[in-house]
């Protein structure tokens, strides 16, 4: 994901925006994400749904595949399961953009949400800051205590359920949101000096995890700018109320890899990444899944292929 962040950067990629189809549930959508990278050479399109309500019926809320194709002949090459990419491909994007700026030393970290970003959340972070401890909110308390057993169960260790959100947000050394909320669950004041968000769940101009006052407190850093200012609402809204400018974005998460503008200037600054996903990280996870597989003789021929 580091790697792709630069070539977002280097518009070594190519990307049309991302087309959002609101089914007769105005909840539900469909998605479609098409691109191109130069490298690795890979074309593809992602093509989802998501239905906000579906943990509840106990389905995904994402289900879909990505398509890839041979960049020289065009010619289909892999159908790959989006969820699963998406679930490591969104962590993974959010640790990279955590190893650029949280502090070195950062050993809380706060999930918000149960959903499969909080597993795979917590696998990215431990993989790139010494937590120590973890509490994990959310809205139903009986999921989110099952949630607690099994990631405890798993990774032996301290991984607590908290019932009080300005707690767990205020304690945290690192706080990741990963919720379907279209309000404001965090608000700045809560924050400590110090803390570095990863904004997940949220991407459309309405909806938002964290409140005005987060967003003039941090630092702030996006994958790519312009897709910023037409689908993040954590900053749209901001914006549009001209509580903020643009100005108040310092830049592109591939422009920190590239040491064209600074990350965390000092200890105690409030950090943040939105993270809004684009099809290149997905193209890039999901090549790399496929070459890994080829590897392993565990492809099989597409039905439609030559």
């Amino acid at each position: 994901m580091s790697k792709t962040f630069e070539a977002l950067y280097a518009q070594q990629t190519k990307l049309p925006q991302r087309l959002c189809t609101p089914l007769f549930n105005s909840a539900n959508q469909l998605l479609t994400m098409p691109g191109a990278l130069a490298n690795p050479a890979v074309v593809g399109v992602k093509t989802l749904t998501l239905y906000p309500s579906n943990p509840e019926r106990s389905l995904p809320a994402i289900q879909g595949f990505i398509t890839l194709f041979d960049a020289d002949t065009g010619s289909p090459i892999a159908l790959i399961d989006a969820a699963s990419i998406t679930a490591i491909r969104t962590a993974a994007a959010s640790a990279a953009a955590t190893q650029l700026l949280a502090r070195e030393e950062a050993s809380t970290l706060t999930l918000i949400g149960t959903g499969i970003q909080a597993e795979s959340h917590l696998e990215a972070i431990l993989a790139i800051r010494p937590i120590k401890q973890v509490f994990i909110w959310g809205r139903n308390a009986d999921k989110t205590k099952a949630l607690v057993e099994r990631l405890r169960c798993k990774h032996k260790m301290a991984i607590e359920y908290i019932e009080n959100l300005q707690s767990a947000v205020s304690t945290a050394d690192i706080i990741c949101t990963l919720t379907a909320s279209q309000q404001a669950l965090i608000q700045g004041q809560w924050l400590k000096p110090g803390a570095h968000l990863n904004l997940v769940g949220s991407h459309t101009p309405e909806a938002r995890e964290v409140d005005t006052d987060t967003i003039k407190r941090s630092r702030l850093y996006v994958e790519i700018k312009s897709t910023a200012l037409k689908e993040a609402g954590d900053i749209m809204i901001p914006l549009n109320n001209k509580d903020i400018d643009e100005s108040h974005i310092i830049g592109e998460i591939g422009a920190v890899i590239a040491g064209d503008i600074q990350g965390r200037q000092a200890p105690d600054q409030i950090t943040l990444y939105k993270s809004l996903g684009n099809a290149a990280q997905d193209l890039a996870a999901a090549y790399a899944v496929y070459l890994e597989a080829s590897k392993k003789g565990k492809t099989q021929k597409l039905l439609f292929e030559p």
